[in-house]
């Protein structure tokens, strides 16, 4: 397996006793996802049966999106686009359109920067939106779609256009109204758990990457979940984290000396953050990327309050060389520095904070991946997938509905006169 979940140094911060207790418990929570009749349909994404749908019309979009556009836009909003956008940002290909994103943001602009990117571009455009009631992606698709009728035929402007959204929706009716290609959301699957589905997969084949490394890694963790319940990275994170909250612990940094974790470290704060923040419980989830942010938030986790959990994601192959050259007649006293590859000082930099803060008394964990790749991105997001179902469920809340998401909608509706 290519993952490797350390949480040794954390669990130094817990009892034995309750530790040994608490992962019998997340062992069974685990083994009751795969034995369990998802009555709720709320389980689709624990497999590839109820999640990964349409791969020869994705793969024959992807290569049409490949060849004919420039700029290729995914319109959707948190999980309808965070998982694609993580391993498209940390794996960018030379060749290809131009991937942009919309329906994430109100901010009149973003929307207008974004339209004259497009100006004199071949444009094709994925709206991916579960229950198309969403503000943000319905109000972009109108904006996209009044900016491509002025340019494009019905015809070439129907090709150009894919939807993404639940079988009786209303994106489904104007997909077939309109001549679009309509992929599957399905509904046993909730936004943040889509990684799998269409909603991450036309997307990443479209960006030209390799789908079915990302789904070997999926079903990589996913057999290691379902066949090692009793131990496997999520269900010793989800103990973990969990015995941690009890102690006081509740807030968690995910952190990485790896810039191209970015945007994965943000799909990691919205499962978790929309998952478990409930009935006034929850861990809060935050994120830095260091090694920028120890000159700031570093301080904090150093010599602040201690009800940090601080969980780091690291790649054990660089991805580069850089090697820093003698400059003997300079003078700038960084001579010890003299023909070491950069890929060391990031580890040692790594080491040393991890050491620091363990020192400083924070619970610290690592997640590590053999490289940043198509099939880790995978392994990761069902991990923590599985484990934010464990972790939501020893917490006493339910980890797959939001009904604090729900109420600001509510209010917002209401203010525009819904």
């Amino acid at each position: 397996m290519g993952t490797i979940a350390d949480l040794s140094r954390a669990e130094e911060f817990l009892d034995k006793g309750e530790l040994k207790e608490a992962k019998s418990r997340a062992a069974s929570l685990c083994r009751a996802l795969y034995e369990t009749e998802d009555k709720d349909k709320v389980l689709g994404w624990r497999t590839g049966e109820h999640s990964v749908m349409q791969l020869k019309e994705i793969r024959r979009k992807a290569e049409e999106i490949r060849r004919e556009a420039d700029v290729f836009v995914i319109v959707g909003v948190g999980g309808s686009n965070q998982a694609a956008r993580a391993v498209i940002e940390a794996l960018p290909v030379k060749e290809g359109p131009k991937i942009m994103y919309l329906g994430n943001t109100l901010s009149p602009y973003t929307i207008k920067k974004t339209l004259e990117v497009m100006e004199g571009k071949s444009v094709y455009i994925d709206v991916i939106a579960k229950n198309f009631e969403t503000l943000e992606p319905g109000s972009h698709f109108r904006i996209l779609r009044q900016w491509m009728e002025r340019r494009y035929g019905k015809e070439d402007m129907a090709r150009r256009i894919t939807v993404t959204g639940t079988r009786g929706s209303r994106l489904e009716e104007i997909a077939g109204e309109n001549g679009y290609l309509f992929l599957e959301f399905p509904v046993p699957v909730g936004g943040r758990y889509s990684a799998f589905t269409p909603v991450g997969l036309l997307p990443i084949a479209a960006a030209g990457l390799d789908v079915e490394a990302y789904l070997a890694g999926m079903e990589a963790a996913r057999k290691d979940c379902q066949e090692n319940w009793e131990d496997n990275p999520a269900v010793r994170y989800a103990a973990v984290r969990q015995l941690l909250y009890r102690r006081g612990y509740d807030i968690e940094m995910m952190v990485s000396f790896e810039p191209r974790y970015g945007f994965f470290a943000k799909w990691w704060v919205q499962l978790f953050g929309e998952s478990e923040g409930k009935g006034k419980k929850g861990i809060f989830p935050a994120t830095s990327i260091y090694s920028e942010d120890l000159h700031s938030i570093g301080q904090y986790m150093q010599d602040g309050r201690r009800n940090l959990i601080e969980t780091f994601l690291s790649a054990k192959e660089p991805g580069a060389s850089v090697v820093v050259e003698p400059c003997p007649d300079y003078g700038d006293r960084f001579d010890y520095l003299d023909n070491m590859d950069f890929a060391r000082i990031n580890q040692a930099a790594e080491e040393a904070t991890w050491e620091a803060h363990l020192k400083g008394g924070v619970p610290c964990i690592r997640f590590q991946v053999d490289k940043v790749c198509e099939r880790s991105f995978g392994e990761l997001y069902y991990y923590f997938m599985a484990a934010c179902a464990v972790s939501g469920q020893l917490m006493g809340v339910n980890p797959f509905d939001q009904e604090g998401v729900e109420e600001y909608k509510r209010s917002m509706f209401g203010a525009l006169g819904k």
